[in-house]
């Protein structure tokens, strides 16, 4: 039974917000160190200071203690300066999102507030992807010297009427949002306070009977729960709830039409001796390899034609194309259902029906040997969202494979995360990714 209340969220002074694009960012595991320069520059007040990025774990190295203590003070100094303010009232933060994607106009709704943590086995939250362990690590500690949530985890319900979107809808506390925004890639964003009481209490009627699905921020989710566990072991288990006692979520409707979930697609580099032959005569033993052959040369044309030849309608096959070499080489990679079953046999059907655990369990781990501990300090594979710069990257010779991915679908998700398993890393990409920045939680002393 997920338990959510309204709260007194930070965020940037009206008067900052003028900026306000120049002063969020991304979630900070997409981060590059290369990006985390470009926030740097565009304003002093940069969410980056605080959140940091990624770039410890691009570097396999842990990061400087001196970056966590910086941060600290930094938002100290912000929040003495005026630079971010607290609101006076508690409230759920309503957030339109309109974008553009797959071809199609969406308008995202959902709102913020905070989740009680009660651990996984209650099952009122379930996860879906595994973790991996340096994130954590380093998240808990910024999270230890900020006393703070600088991001939303991300979560999904279930209303088929519409209801709680309605109530927030109709329940804005003002007629223009407090805070909005239009990114560079026309993402529109507008966050109304909600407080009505009834309004509030029908949201939660809603919610308690359900378990939210964490669609993305895992990692800062087991953080959260690893935090607390921290903190009531060094404070004796007060009887009483603590703030962190609570996480900061958003929460959004699986039965809306304006769900977006992309793919991530996989590069692999530095595999000794890959190359077209060793790849077509390892993989063979186990898929169907159908060579394509894309008429443009530039690497987005190449990657627009391979998607659509992977997104054919009428083929059950489990799916996905793979590039190769600088020419470069492709190939639909496709195994029958019947035969994954046969060989995933140990697993779950909600895995096994899955294109990246087959990616993962087949190809990757039976097939070339990258087991999962290669995969978990990512020893030859990384992620990227943009086909067409996988495809660039495999011409260029900086990765030696691209493997581009069809999107999950969320009732794949949902049947996953409801038998309690997990699936790989970086199996779904719920576009847009929520922005760090807007709304902050506080729950230093």
């Amino acid at each position: 039974m997920p338990i959510i209340q309204p709260f007194n969220g930070v965020f940037y002074h009206p008067k900052q917000q003028k900026n306000l694009s120049q002063l969020v960012a991304p979630p900070y595991d997409v981060i590059t160190a290369e990006y985390k320069q470009e926030l740097l520059a565009r304003d002093p007040h940069n969410i980056i200071r605080l959140i940091l990025g990624k770039s410890a774990q691009e570097k396999g190295k842990p990061r400087p203690d001196e970056e966590y203590h910086q941060a600290a003070e930094t938002l100290k100094a912000w929040r003495r300066e005026h630079i971010l303010v607290s609101d006076q009232k508690p409230a759920f933060y309503y957030l339109e999102e309109e974008f553009s994607a797959l071809g199609k106009l969406y308008c995202r709704k959902g709102f913020i507030g905070l989740l009680e943590l009660d651990g996984l086995s209650s099952r009122s939250v379930l996860p879906h992807e595994k973790t991996m362990s340096g994130p954590k690590e380093d998240r808990l500690k910024l999270m230890s010297s900020c006393r703070a949530d600088f991001s939303q985890i991300f979560t999904l319900y279930d209303d088929p009427d519409l209801v709680i979107e309605q109530e927030l809808q109709q329940h804005r506390e003002t007629r223009e949002p407090f805070i909005s925004l239009k990114s560079v890639v026309g993402i529109e964003r507008r966050i109304w306070p909600v407080r009505n009481p009834a309004a509030i209490e029908r949201i939660r009627e809603i919610l308690a009977p359900q378990s939210l699905f964490i669609a993305d921020g895992h990692h800062r989710f087991e953080t959260a729960l690893n935090y607390r566990q921290l903190r009531r072991q060094q404070e004796g288990n007060p009887d009483s709830r603590q703030p962190y006692d609570y996480v900061m979520v958003y929460c959004t409707n699986t039965s809306s039409t304006d769900l977006a979930i992309l793919p991530t697609h996989r590069l692999v580099s530095a595999y000794p001796g890959l190359n077209r032959k060793m790849f077509t005569e390892k993989v063979e033993e186990i898929f169907q390899l159908s060579p394509v052959h894309p008429s443009a040369q530039a690497p987005k044309s190449i990657a627009n034609h391979l998607l659509r030849v992977l997104n054919l309608k009428g083929e059950e096959n489990n799916r996905f194309v793979v590039v190769i070499g600088n020419k470069p080489d492709c190939f639909l990679v496709s195994l029958e259902p019947r035969r994954g079953r046969e060989l995933m046999k140990n697993m779950p059907s909600s895995l096994t029906s899955l294109d990246v655990s087959v990616l993962d369990h087949l190809l990757f781990k039976q097939a070339l040997g990258i087991n999962a501990g290669d995969m978990e300090t990512q020893r030859y594979t990384s992620f990227i969202q943009d086909a067409g710069a996988a495809v660039e990257s495999v011409m260029k010779g900086e990765n030696q494979m691209a493997v581009l991915l069809r999107p999950t679908d969320i009732n794949q998700v949902k049947s996953v995360a409801a038998a309690g398993e997990k699936m790989p890393q970086k199996s779904t990409f719920f576009y847009p990714k929520l922005l760090t920045g807007l709304i902050l939680y506080l729950f230093g002393d």
